[in-house]
């Protein structure tokens, strides 16, 4: 078989492309024809090179991060070391403190036993002791049942010295010797019967007991005190709380005196007065605050007596609620302490001529306005001049 001849066609010319055409087309040609240099070495090469500046970048971290550590380490050994130090010192300080804090224990310790009678047997001594004429005999170790009063003290070793003696060395005191031989028979009877009661008090030493009592701390024959009941007033008392329900003045008491130390805090404010009677006011007395034996503080305006010699207590303090008023009696010197918010505002003496007549002083408070209260409390201890609020009122010198 014979094929027909294809007809020729005639190809149109070759036209020149523009000199930006063929520079553009020619690496693409080139390398399609295998001219020029190969395109992936060139990223292999770009790649190598990246990564080891990678690496690089990575070492350089590390190396940071190594020394970061190392001084972090140190520091902690440096810190371990101090704190170490620290301890050891703590420690050796402490030691050294305890040292001294049983020392000075050690030392209180002696001192209690050189001022205080504490043991039963006293190597047997006998005191012997001329009360106001009459005479007793009292084992030194019978003391020891009233540790903490001042008959204790007086006998110890610290101060037996100071006690004056007469004329046949016996121990002189000036006591009321009916109410000294009720102590004596009570501690000689402690001595046989460890929970001996407390021998009773004719009424006629009553008062002289409490005023020995009180003057030698001897707590065991001290009545608890509280407000009177019968006061012939219109003061609702509840407990030790007094209330006023009628106004002008009316002064109730309490039932014993004295009492060394009392206080009463402020419940309503309004006119108050405390402070100590040479007896409990009866029948029109309880209308009025002034009195012929009586000391009282008025609140807005200070003392009210005409029995004072000397004084020089703060004068217009006013009572405001929540406040404490405070009053203790000094038996040893016969003086008056006042004290507002446990802060001592001032003194007072009696006068000499008045302290036959007012041996027993009662404690006295007198309200003024409706609806005022005031909370006595009869077992407070003599308040500190180191503590408590500032005072508001006027100061003036002694009169």
């Amino acid at each position: 078989l014979s094929l027909p001849p294809l007809p020729l066609r005639r190809l149109p010319p070759l036209r020149r492309l523009p000199a930006r055409a063929r520079v553009f087309l020619a690496p693409g040609m080139l390398a399609q024809v295998g001219g020029g240099a190969p395109r992936g070495n060139d990223n292999e090469a770009l790649i190598e090179s990246s990564f080891r500046r990678l690496l690089a970048s990575i070492e350089s971290e590390r190396e940071k991060l190594r020394s970061t550590w190392l001084s972090i380490d140190n520091d902690t050994k440096n810190t371990s070391q101090e704190l170490e130090k620290l301890r050891e010192d703590t420690e050796e300080w402490c030691l050294a403190e305890r040292h001294k804090v049983e020392t000075l224990y050690k030392r209180l310790d002696k001192m209690r036993e050189k001022m205080s009678v504490l043991y039963p047997n006293e190597k047997g001594e006998v005191l012997q002791i001329n009360c106001s004429g009459k005479h007793f005999s009292l084992p030194k170790g019978a003391l020891c049942c009233i540790e903490g009063s001042y008959l204790n003290h007086m006998f110890s070793d610290a101060f037996v010295h100071n006690v004056p003696r007469d004329t046949q060395g016996r121990f002189f005191l000036d006591f009321n010797p009916a109410c000294f031989a009720i102590i004596i028979e009570y501690l000689q009877a402690m001595q046989r019967t460890p929970d001996a009661p407390v021998p009773a008090v004719p009424p006629e030493h009553q008062q002289n007991m409490d005023v020995l009592a009180e003057a030698l701390n001897l707590k065991i024959f001290l009545r608890p005190n509280c407000i009177i009941t019968d006061h012939g007033t219109s003061l609702r008392v509840t407990g030790n709380v007094i209330e006023a329900t009628h106004p002008g003045w009316q002064i109730i008491t309490a039932c014993f005196g004295p009492d060394a130390a009392h206080t009463g805090t402020v419940i309503r404010e309004g006119g108050l007065a405390f402070g100590v009677c040479g007896h409990q006011p009866k029948g029109n007395e309880v209308f009025s605050i002034k009195m012929a034996d009586s000391v009282l503080y008025n609140s807005h305006s200070g003392l009210v007596s005409q029995c004072v010699a000397l004084e020089n207590v703060s004068k217009r303090i006013h009572f405001s609620a929540g406040s404490v008023v405070g009053l203790k009696h000094d038996i040893s010197t016969r003086s008056l302490h006042w004290y507002f918010n446990r802060l001592c505002v001032g003194s007072c003496a009696l006068q000499t001529e008045l302290l036959e007549d007012m041996r027993v002083l009662y404690p006295v408070f007198a309200l003024y306005v409706p609806g005022q209260k005031i909370q006595v409390d009869f077992r407070s201890v003599a308040p500190s001049a180191s503590h408590g609020k500032p005072i508001t009122g006027d100061r003036e010198g002694a009169m």
